[in-house]
């Protein structure tokens, strides 16, 4: 009975303290005023117009350049990029028509044997060997060999894949 008395009073005292809280966060949400879901404030932006950019940052100038009109300047970028794609494709169309790929070596004391595809082939190669009519091997590093077609013009072809 004595354990009842008490259960009972503790059990009033907490809903009294608890009435008394909520009564006071009633009080408190009434003076704000409210506010919906979507905060319509934080969405609206405003639209910058931003200046034009002082300097190209894809040309290797300085920042002290001297101002060079723009459509010479694009000319000249186009012609460079023309003569760099030129000559790239010149180089590719020489590797395709070789058909030759440096995939791995064996280094074996100081004599490195290269590992190639040439023509869907997989072969073993020493420096000096033919591996066709015209085509040998001149020399092997570690990142890449070079290969003298049957033109008598060397061409180099660096290791496919991941280098050490």
């Amino acid at each position: 009975m004595r354990y009842f008395r008490s259960i009972c009073f503790s059990l009033v005292l907490f809903l009294f303290f608890t009435a008394v809280i909520f009564s006071q966060q009633e009080k408190t949400e009434e003076k704000r005023p409210p506010v919906g879901l979507i905060r319509k404030d934080l969405l609206a932006f405003e639209i910058k117009k931003l200046d034009p950019p002082k300097r190209n940052i894809f040309t290797p100038n300085s920042a002290g350049m001297q101002e060079i009109d723009e459509f010479e300047d694009m000319n000249e970028i186009q012609r460079a990029g023309q003569q760099n794609i030129e000559a790239l494709e010149a180089e590719l169309s020489s590797v395709r028509a070789l058909g030759l790929r440096f995939i791995g070596y064996v280094k074996s004391g100081q004599k490195i044997t290269a590992l190639i595809l040439f023509e869907g082939e997989a072969l073993a190669v020493d420096v000096g060997e033919e591996i066709a009519e015209g085509v040998s091997i001149s020399k092997i590093t570690l990142e890449d060999i070079t290969v003298i077609g049957p033109d008598q013009e060397p061409r180099k072809f660096p290791l496919e894949g991941e280098t050490p």
